[in-house]
C-alpha cells in the first residue's frame, strides 16, 4: 500500500511539473515618497512596488509620489487614486483613475500617461515635460489646472485644448443629461455639448498650496502651485 501511495506521489510530481507557472505580474511604478499614505489597505513606504490596478490613498496631511517610468504621479491629501496599464499597447500607456481628491501628472515627451475623473480624460501636451492638476469637486465637475504646457481634456468623443498656465472649472454632461439636453436642443434649435469649460483663476484650481519634486533632466526641480508664497 505505501509503495503505491509513493507511486501516486512521483506521478503527480512529473504532471505538475509540466503545468507552466503563472508569469510575476510587471511592476507598474514604485513609490518614491508616502506621507500617511496607503496602498490598498496597507500602508505605503518609499520603496513599495505599485502594480497594476492598486489602489492607492492619503490621509489628511498626508501624500504621495509614484515614479511611472519616466512620469510621476502625486496624490494629494484625502485623495484616492487607482493606476492601470494597458498590456496591449506597446507604449504601456498607463491612467490613474482619480477615485476622489486631486492628483498631479507630470510626464515627459516619451512618457504617456493621463488622468481619468467622472470617465473625462486629461493629459499634458507639453513637447518637453508636461503638467496637470485634476480635483473631482463632484460626480460631474472638475476643476482642471494646465500647470506646465498644454493640456487635453476629452469626454463622449468631445475634446477640448487647456492653454499653459490656465485653469477651468469642467461640467461634464452625462449621456442622460445630454439626452434631455438633446431633446431641449430641438425645441431651442441649441446644441448641447457634454463637456463644458469655464476658465477659472490659478487659486482655485490648486485649491491648497502644493509643493512637490520631480526628476526633470537627471536633476531635482521643483514645482509649485501659482499661489504658493
Amino acid at each position: 500500500m505505501a509503495g503505491t501511495q509513493r507511486l501516486l506521489a512521483i506521478a503527480l510530481a512529473f504532471s505538475l511539473a509540466g503545468i507552466p507557472r503563472s508569469a510575476k505580474p510587471e511592476a507598474l511604478g514604485i513609490v518614491v515618497q508616502a506621507d500617511h499614505a496607503s496602498l490598498g489597505s496597507e500602508p505605503a513606504s518609499e520603496g513599495t512596488t505599485v502594480y497594476d490596478g492598486d489602489r492607492l490613498s492619503t490621509e489628511a496631511r498626508g501624500s504621495l509620489r509614484l515614479l511611472i517610468g519616466k512620469a510621476m504621479l502625486y496624490v494629494t491629501e484625502q485623495s484616492s487614486v487607482i493606476v492601470r496599464q494597458d498590456a496591449n499597447i506597446a507604449a504601456k500607456e498607463f491612467e490613474a483613475e482619480l477615485v476622489s481628491g486631486t492628483a498631479v501628472l507630470s510626464v515627459t515627451a516619451g512618457a504617456t500617461g493621463e488622468i481619468v475623473a467622472s470617465s473625462a480624460r486629461i493629459r499634458p501636451m507639453a513637447e518637453t515635460r508636461g503638467v496637470v492638476q485634476v480635483r473631482l469637486v463632484g460626480t460631474h465637475e472638475l476643476v482642471v489646472f494646465a500647470q506646465r504646457g498644454p493640456a487635453q481634456i476629452s469626454y463622449h468623443g468631445e475634446s477640448e485644448t487647456l492653454a499653459e498656465g490656465k485653469s477651468y472649472r469642467v461640467l461634464l454632461n452625462s449621456s442622460d443629461d445630454s439626452a434631455s439636453g438633446a431633446q431641449g436642443a430641438k425645441k431651442s434649435g441649441k446644441h448641447s455639448k457634454a463637456l463644458v469649460l469655464i476658465a477659472v483663476g490659478a487659486a482655485t484650481a490648486a485649491g491648497a498650496a502644493l509643493l512637490w519634486r520631480s526628476v526633470d533632466g537627471g536633476t531635482n526641480r521643483s514645482v509649485e502651485s501659482p499661489d504658493h508664497p
